[in-house]
């Protein structure tokens, strides 16, 4: 079997659109799941693009919970870094949110779990980008999102005495995934169908 040679080539012009303006931020909602609830087999990616999922999908009896983070900057921190390697180069993916919540319930359902979990979120870009789909995207599918800082600071204007968690994908080999279902809308009606376990 020969081997396989990994040509790595510019396949498009480095230009801004002049007709759709950017915009930076995330909103208020998102999604997060357990990484080993997810059927990869399931899941399916755009045979052209494979940067692009299509149908992201549960095992069955697991569900997607849902995230919100209220204010103008909802997710501060979340960012995409390089992680330089000896023979590739891959990305560190962190996902910042914050639970303006607390005590037994909050402690023990969702903090506990979130620093010793592996998880995948779905966050939505407030910039769609010319055809869409950029407005869904996930984090963590490749290796998972975990816990690299967890902070209750009772005295904290930003979290309101809850917490401040960041999760990390680590050495993840693409810059970025993207779930679009055929339209918005019907990729918005898949991530509600996650929550509800349909």
């Amino acid at each position: 079997m020969a081997a396989e040679s990994c040509d790595y080539q510019l396949a498009a012009d480095l230009a801004a659109s002049c007709t759709v303006k950017p915009v930076k931020g995330i909103k208020s909602h998102g999604f997060i799941m357990n990484y080993n609830d997810i059927d990869f087999e399931a899941t399916s990616r755009d045979e052209t693009n494979p940067n692009i999922v299509k149908s992201l999908i549960l095992k069955t009896g697991k569900k997607a919970y849902k995230m919100y983070v209220p204010g103008k900057s909802p997710y501060t921190g979340t960012k995409k870094s390089l992680s330089a390697g000896t023979y590739r180069n891959r990305f560190n993916k962190d996902v910042s949110i914050v639970i303006l919540d607390n005590g037994p319930e909050v402690a023990h359902n969702i903090i506990d779990q979130l620093a010793n979990g592996t998880f995948v979120v779905v966050l939505e870009n407030k910039f769609p980008g010319s055809d869409n789909k950029n407005t869904f995207e996930i984090y963590g599918l490749e290796a998972g999102l975990t816990a690299t800082a967890m902070d209750d600071d009772k005295y904290s204007d930003d979290t309101e005495g809850g917490w401040l968690a960041t999760l990390q994908e680590e050495n993840a080999p693409t810059s970025g995934i993207y779930f679009y279902s055929e339209s918005i809308a019907a990729t918005r009606t898949a991530l509600e169908s996650l929550v509800s376990g349909s």
